[in-house]
């Protein structure tokens, strides 16, 4: 009997230890992510998916959804469809599972407009996770099959079967948070882009000049994409690039254009083939690059000046500011080392804050100020705290009163001026029994202020008379004086004529293209020579046609895009006075290297190829 109350005894002791790490185990579930995945835009009566996937390193298949109520713009065909999956990674030896689970809808969109599709919820691991709403523009057009959303591409990355790209399918913006502040008042600006296409990339990026302004730019690396709505329309949206702003000067500033070039891709649908594989697939899109040319409007600011008059000890300081002070000790020996630290906080220009002023007694010696800080750049303005740290040595015995700091600033919110002010310092300074680290002696009852100054010459002063000679002639007002003057002058001029006669070269990229066309592709030669010289046919004709393209590109001006045979023939030719035959001449050449770099069997020499590309590019620099 005791021996079976034994077994009884371990098998409850076990199976509490299994229900303790089983509550651990579900403690530590609950990280989790989860998100909703639909399209942007959609054309009536067009079927979609719209996927709401949780994510977590635990495994999540337990987990409870909460699907959420269709608008009446949607129609479910099919759905919620549950499905689980495991992704295995390994990094640096170390294996990471991530747990997903995928809730899909099959839906049809009714007529246009925007349709809001409500969040979904999700329980796992005693905590509860919601999706954003989101909001699906139903537009009259037709959208390729596949791209009406699902795990194939990212939200929002939808663009519509369109040959041509609209002018409002991309808008560049620069937006502030406030369009009037006083003078050091935090401005933030935003430059936004807003899509309805996807987007491959940007080129000759220019920034606005910022000019009236102290600019800070800040971290947008921890803003994601979002959605917006302009003119009845919904874009995709996203932060380029931001700054804290704080005008220097009262008036009306202008924030300028940026300006830039967006490669923009379009999704065209392929015409129908009568392929029995058109029945199932409806044919395969097609992506091509079309570029923008965009440019943000610019924004006016009106910059009021602060209000007069100003209080004393006034020094620019605009926003919400603290300011406290304290002194190492109250009692020191003399000679000895002490500080008083004053400690500025609060919301405001910091970095165009001046450091407060304070007076010492004369019988103290003032070192250099030491600052430190703890800024962070937020919408309201730079936020934290600056510490001031004023070292000193107390040279005389006494008592001593260091007086109270004063700082002024403006609060832009009430739009009144502010001053803070610090106790005084009372301090004791004591005989300095061991002789001072400065040697030198102490008097009682006097003082380094019963001291002054009166000279430092302490030689005998001769009288009578000096006996002045001249000795030598002065260099000023002398004819070499006078030579060197003109020198200089004329160097000056030489230089400043250079200087801008290279800068007007600089601005004119066309000619600057152009000049250096010719050094540009020989270079590219010499290097495909190496390749012909190691026996690298396929690299060497590829050289050689990024030398003949980029050539003419350069040489005629002719933007990348439309850079083709006819265009080339038509400049030569038509603009340029170059004979026909000649510019065949060169063009075939480009053929021939075409040829042979696919066709490596095609029999086209290296060596021959190599000396009429430079027999060619001679030629025309001499023509052209």
């Amino acid at each position: 009997m005791q021996k079976i109350n034994k077994y009884l005894r371990l098998l409850a002791a076990f199976a509490a230890l299994l229900l303790v790490c089983g509550r651990e185990d579900a403690s530590a579930q609950g990280n989790a992510e989860f998100e909703v995945n639909a399209p942007l835009r959609v054309a009536e009566g067009q079927q979609f998916r719209i996927e709401y996937t949780a994510s977590s390193a635990d495994d999540i298949g337990s987990a409870q959804f909460g699907a959420p109520d269709m608008p009446a713009g949607l129609s479910v065909l099919s759905g919620p469809v549950k499905s689980v999956g495991v992704f295995m990674s390994s990094v640096n030896g170390k294996v990471e599972n991530r747990h997903t689970l995928t809730f899909t809808y099959w839906v049809q969109a009714g007529g246009a407009g925007k349709i809001t599709v409500p969040p979904a919820t999700l329980v796992f691991g005693g905590k509860t996770y919601s999706t954003k709403a989101t909001v699906i523009e139903c537009v009259s057009g037709h959208v390729p099959q596949g791209q009406g959303g699902g795990s194939s591409q990212q939200p929002g990355a939808e663009t519509l079967d369109k040959s041509a790209l609209a002018a409002g399918d991309i808008l560049l913006r620069m937006e502030v948070n406030k369009t009037e502040a006083y003078k050091g008042e935090p401005i933030v600006a935003s430059l936004k882009i807003y899509t309805q296409v996807n987007i491959a990339g940007f080129e000759n990026i220019k920034y606005p000049a910022l000019n009236g302004f102290w600019a800070q730019e800040m971290d947008v690396s921890g803003q994601g994409d979002s959605r917006a709505t302009i003119g009845g329309k919904v874009y995709h949206s996203q932060i380029l690039r931001q700054w804290l702003l704080y005008p220097q000067r009262s008036g009306t500033l202008e924030i300028e254009q940026a300006q830039f070039t967006a490669i923009a891709q379009l999704v065209t649908q392929t015409p129908s083939t009568g392929s029995p594989y058109d029945l199932f697939f409806g044919g395969a899109p097609q992506v091509r690059n079309v570029s923008a040319k965009l440019a943000s409007p610019a924004v006016k600011i009106r910059v009021r000046e602060l209000p007069q008059p100003q209080p004393a000890g006034f020094t620019g300081a605009v926003g919400q500011f603290d300011l406290t002070g304290m002194v190492s000790g109250d009692r020191f020996a003399a000679n000895s080392a002490g500080a008083v630290t004053l400690k500025l906080s609060g919301t405001g220009n910091f970095p165009l804050v001046e450091a407060p002023q304070i007076a010492l007694p004369a019988a103290f010696e003032q070192f250099d100020t030491k600052t430190s800080e703890k800024l962070a750049s937020t919408a309201r303005g730079t936020t934290g705290e600056k510490s001031y740290e004023f070292p000193f040595i107390a040279r005389a015995e006494g008592d001593y009163v260091i007086p109270g700091v004063q700082f002024s600033y403006f609060d832009p919110s009430t739009g009144q001026y502010h001053t803070l002010n610090t106790p005084e310092f009372p301090i004791e300074i004591l005989r300095d029994e061991g002789g001072g680290t400065s040697g030198l002696g102490m008097v009682s009852g006097v003082t380094k202020e019963d001291l002054k100054m009166l000279g430092s010459d302490i030689r005998f002063i001769r009288t009578g008379d000096p006996e002045l000679m001249r000795r030598g002639r002065a260099f000023l007002w002398s004819w070499s004086w006078f030579a060197v003057a003109v020198l200089l002058a004329a160097a000056f001029g030489g230089l400043l004529f250079y200087l801008r006669k290279s800068i007007r070269e600089r601005a004119d990229i066309v000619r600057v293209r152009t000049k250096k066309a010719n050094k540009v592709a020989l270079r590219r030669l010499k290097r495909a020579k190496t390749y012909m010289n190691a026996g690298k046919e396929s690299a060497f004709f590829e050289e050689m046609l990024r030398a003949l393209w980029g050539y003419m590109g350069d040489k005629l001006a002719i933007d990348v895009a439309d850079l083709t045979k006819e265009r080339v023939q038509q400049v030569l030719t038509g603009e340029r006075g170059i004979p026909e035959e000649q510019a065949r001449e060169f063009l075939g050449l480009i053929s021939e290297c075409e040829f042979a770099q696919y066709t490596p069997s095609s029999g086209v020499q290296m060596d021959k190829a190599y000396q009429a590309a430079l027999d060619q590019i001679g030629r025309f620099e001499n023509k052209i």
